[in-house]
């Protein structure tokens, strides 16, 4: 049974794939300027604070220590694989542009919105991978 962090992890992930997905397909039809609107999913990613971390009661404890260290852990290894991955197209961009690594006005959003992707994906998976590993070890 899944815990109400896990469903969570899992909602992000299937709306960062649903907008990624959605960019690349309009993308393709109508052009990069109106691709953008494919990242307007992203905007529900607050309904799922909503939907999965309610109390359905005054007494119920919403999370307690073990869920704070994985979320901690989880932040933490978004923001990592974020700066890995800008960190890794600046270079590409440096060193593939023989005009000195300047990028098109047009791309640099897309850079901005898959890194922010990248984070949010990499958090769910620590997420996942967190209590999935504390359920079989035990107290780990």
């Amino acid at each position: 049974m899944l815990n109400r962090h896990e469903k969570l992890a899992i909602f992000k992930l299937s709306l960062v794939v649903a907008g990624v997905l959605l960019f690349l397909l309009i993308w393709q039809t109508m052009g990069i300027t109106k691709a953008y609107a494919g990242f307007a999913v992203f905007g529900f990613l607050g309904l799922g604070h909503l939907i999965f971390l309610r109390k359905k009661s005054p007494t119920e404890v919403i999370e307690d220590e073990r869920d704070t260290l994985i979320k901690l852990k989880s932040y933490s290894g978004g923001y990592y694989s974020a700066m890995a991955y800008f960190i890794l197209t600046s270079m590409a961009v440096y060193f593939s542009l023989p005009e000195g690594g300047v990028i098109s006005v047009d791309l640099f959003p897309v850079f901005v919105w898959v890194g922010w992707a990248v984070s949010v994906l990499a958090s769910s998976i620590i997420i996942l991978v967190q209590y999935r590993k504390g359920a079989n070890c035990g107290i780990c």
